[in-house]
């Protein structure tokens, strides 16, 4: 649980990136089929993990590296007795953000909120997956586990 992926929009997130060395636009080929698209650079790749960049300026989606601030929200017995479903918010740990990502992305656009589902092993919980929330499948009445900075 150490990539989280934001989706958004901006006309200037390609220009800022190139400057800032962050991703470049590359020739690539792929199965004999050239196409050209933005890859991260060596200095992207330490920052993040992985991108798809549209110039239509739309739907650009990062991967990022963290570090996170996570705060559990919600926790809910999953469909089987021995899953949980945990809601938590995500956020990018500000102060660690390297200056050419904060001069790309405002910090708002670096955070969301997903659900993690969690399995007992034995005595041991383990991740399994997580996905977008869905406000609709939260059961009435469910009260809201505090919330706690991990």
């Amino acid at each position: 649980m150490n990539h989280f992926t934001v989706s958004l929009h901006s006309d200037s997130l390609i220009v800022c990136g190139v400057r800032n060395d962050l991703w470049k636009l590359a020739e690539i080929d792929e199965r004999g089929y050239k196409r050209t698209a933005y890859q991260l650079t060596d200095k992207g790749n330490k920052e993040l993990f992985a991108i798809d960049l549209k110039e239509s300026g739309k739907g650009h989606e990062i991967t990022l590296r963290g570090p996170y601030h996570l705060e559990v929200t919600n926790i809910t017995p999953g469909s089987d007795p021995d899953t949980r479903n945990v809601e938590f918010h995500w956020d990018i740990d500000w102060d660690k953000t390297p200056a050419e990502l904060k001069a790309c992305v405002p910090k708002f656009e670096l955070s969301g909120n997903l659900v993690g589902l969690f399995k007992l092993y034995g005595l041991e919980w383990r991740f399994i997956s997580y996905s977008k929330p869905d406000d609709s499948s939260a059961p009435p009445g469910q009260s809201t586990t505090p919330a706690k900075p991990f």
